[in-house]
């Protein structure tokens, strides 16, 4: 669902050129004048939600700058598209911006451009889905100063983020649904496990509890978990082109707060963090959830994985902590 307030989320695509178009309906052409092709129209598909934003911007980052918000089956034509995140559109009272492209479905004219609107899939290989830089379906992005990984493969996508309180590990984790078909999200199956100096899990633990030891603050970040330096996909195999996902925003719609580099604050109330937890629920198709997961910490972690089944997939997500010796 979006959550728009002029000045939120984030959806990492790559800029669009623009160019000056015709306008909405093309005018009789004159004697000798060749007559202005028809632009490609398309209408807003948006399952599973009652409307669509349209950005002033191809990156739509944030702060997003939203021009305005399209309701389904409402018509649009199509300015600039060079498959891209984000395609150029016009409403019919002249209004411009950018729309995500994975919203548009063409109309069947003849001067239609045929929109792929599927992402772009990760490797599976025995149900399992890596996460590595670099590799098709992969992505990597920053929000509000985290550093996401991506992974979208069978029209699933999980995004996951860890930070290190210095005293428990928290993982937020989103999940966006585009797969036609109602999937299971188990919270009590996500795993983390140490890889790296010691091979061992950090269990998860109940946010009902941590609330209760007030001299630790849960939300407070000490560092950030960054992609494994073992996780790159082979550079035989790297396009120019930056392989994107098609849910790049769906980290943001449930943000964690960020909480100020100090220990002198409360602990959060049990309500807040029950809350911010990851939730046990069914997604239907179109449908996205996020939340965190608090686990065990060992101050010396280097290597860990994330590891999140949804789909009848297992997501694995390598991240890294720079110790410090």
């Amino acid at each position: 669902m979006f959550r728009v307030k002029f000045g939120k989320r984030s959806l990492f695509g790559a800029a669009l050129l623009c160019a000056a178009l015709p306008a909405f309906a093309s005018e009789e052409s004159g004697p000798g004048v060749a007559p202005v092709a028809s632009l490609p129209h398309a209408t807003v598909n948006c399952p599973g939600i009652s409307s669509v934003p349209m950005t002033a911007d191809a990156e739509q980052s944030l702060p997003m700058h939203v021009v305005a918000m399209l309701a389904c089956q409402e018509p649009v034509v199509i300015l600039a598209d060079n498959e891209g995140y984000t395609s150029r559109v016009r409403l019919s009272d002249g209004t411009e911006g950018y729309v995500a492209r994975m919203y548009l479905a063409m109309n069947g004219t003849d001067h239609a451009v045929a929109l792929e609107v599927q992402p772009t899939s990760a490797t599976v290989v025995n149900n399992v889905v890596r996460w590595q830089a670099g590799a098709p379906g992969c992505d990597q992005f920053s929000v509000k100063g985290y550093t996401v990984e991506s992974a979208t493969a069978n029209g699933l996508t999980v995004q996951v983020s860890l930070q290190d309180s210095g005293w428990k590990l928290r993982a937020t984790i989103a999940i966006s649904n585009e797969a036609g078909k109602t999937i299971e999200v188990l919270p009590a199956l996500v795993t983390l496990d140490e890889l790296e100096p010691g091979l061992k899990p950090l269990l998860a633990l109940d946010p009902a509890k941590l609330s209760h030891v007030v001299n630790h603050e849960v939300l407070w970040t000490q560092a950030n978990a960054q992609p494994s330096p073992s996780a790159h996909f082979s550079e035989a195999h790297v396009s120019t082109v930056s392989y994107k996902t098609s849910s790049q925003n769906i980290f943001i719609d449930h943000s964690v707060p960020v909480a100020a580099n100090t220990r002198e604050q409360s602990a959060p109330a049990t309500s807040e963090l029950n809350s911010l937890a990851l939730k046990h629920s069914e997604l239907a198709s179109g449908q996205k959830t996020t939340g965190v997961i608090w686990f065990q910490r060992d101050p010396n972690a280097r290597e860990l994985s994330l590891r999140v089944p949804v789909g009848g997939l297992v997501f694995d997500f390598p991240l890294s902590f720079n110790q410090k010796k």
